[in-house]
């Protein structure tokens, strides 16, 4: 349904004050609640039906149902969360690496005033400004682009954040929103653990020396491990898994030339600012970091230097790709979702 609407609302403006969505299921009273109300309403619909086709007892059960009906219906305002004109409307910038990068330097010329230099609200407006929270993944890109543009209003009716829309550009509001998930994505996920959400890689270009590829999107069906920042040892190729190649791509720093080496497959001159944000670097300072991408092309693990040796043993790495190759990342209805554009 969701991608439905995306498709009706891409161009038009949304036009109710909600949407619809299954955000609120994640909640264990609230499925709890809305299951319930959809048995009882169930219940109605069968009493009107009935009521319909047997003339005996039909006021008793046609009054059975409404009730059912004005008492559970409100329930099912739990499928239903604020929308603005703007919620359908997909991002031109695409999450690619070249767009957070940007996002980057939008963010750090006009947004740290607030939310501070990590995004995290410290030497700005604190808490209330963490750019880190939960529910940064619980709006679409539509919203966030309508908060940048116009602005948020507090609990009182003052504005909380100004409205940006006469002040940037419209590329530049959606790259700073590009960069604003890479640093919500970047500061929750240490080691191996991985992401809590559904993360596409951004794309990068890169030169390859056996492969006929140019891009991320030219390795869909392969894992991928991205080395970024210097080599500091000589890098093993990966034996394929289950069938599946394993390519390993070295972004070597910010755009830095860098020749193939042994064990590199691809080599990217750019897209190093983007990884290290999503490695935990909120402006982009590029530190050893080394990621797996699965065969569907989203981000799976990460590991930095501050992580331990782990990934230095080659046993517990192609574990880790075993992982990536054989089980695809699933999300319930309700979990943490993907991050759509």
């Amino acid at each position: 349904m969701t991608d439905l609407l995306n498709t009706l609302f891409s161009e038009l403006p949304w036009p109710l004050p909600v949407r619809p969505s299954l955000e609120n299921l994640a909640d264990p009273e609230a499925r709890h609640t809305v299951a319930t109300a959809l048995s009882q309403l169930g219940l109605a619909v069968l009493l009107l039906t009935i009521a319909a086709v047997v003339r005996r007892g039909r006021v008793v059960a046609v009054l059975a149902a409404l009730t059912l009906i004005v008492l559970q219906l409100p329930s099912l305002d739990l499928l239903l969360v604020a929308a603005y004109p703007t919620s359908y409307r997909p991002s031109p910038t695409d999450f690619t690496a070249s767009a957070i990068a940007e996002g980057q330097h939008v963010f750090s010329t006009t947004c740290i005033g607030c939310h501070g230099k990590a995004g995290d609200g410290v030497g700005g407006l604190g808490a209330v400004a963490d750019l880190r929270q939960q529910h940064v993944w619980e709006h679409p890109v539509g919203d966030l682009f309508w908060f940048v543009s116009h602005g948020i209003d507090g609990p009182e009716g003052a504005p909380s954040m100004p409205a940006f829309g006469t002040v940037l550009s419209e590329l530049a509001r959606w790259s700073v929103i590009d960069y604003v998930y890479a640093l919500n994505a970047g500061s929750v996920t240490r080691g191996l653990e991985g992401w809590p959400h559904r993360v596409r890689a951004p794309a990068i270009q890169f030169a390859c020396t056996r492969l006929p590829a140019r891009g991320l999107a030219d390795l869909h069906g392969k894992a991928v491990r991205v080395i970024l920042g210097d080599l500091t040892a000589p890098v093993a190729a990966l034996p394929p898994v289950n069938g599946i190649d394993v390519v390993t791509v070295w972004i070597p720093g910010q755009d830095a030339e860098a020749a193939p080496v042994p064990g590199v497959d691809c080599v990217a001159q750019k897209g190093a600012t983007a990884y290290a944000i999503l490695a935990g670097v909120a402006d982009g300072r590029v530190t050893p970091s080394r990621f797996l991408i699965d065969p569907d092309g989203v981000l799976r693990s990460v590991w930095r230097q501050d992580d331990g040796e782990e990934w230095d043993d080659p046993a517990r790495l192609l574990e880790e790709v075993r992982t990536v190759c054989t089980e695809p990342l699933t999300l319930e209805p309700g979990e943490p979702h993907e991050h759509h554009h």
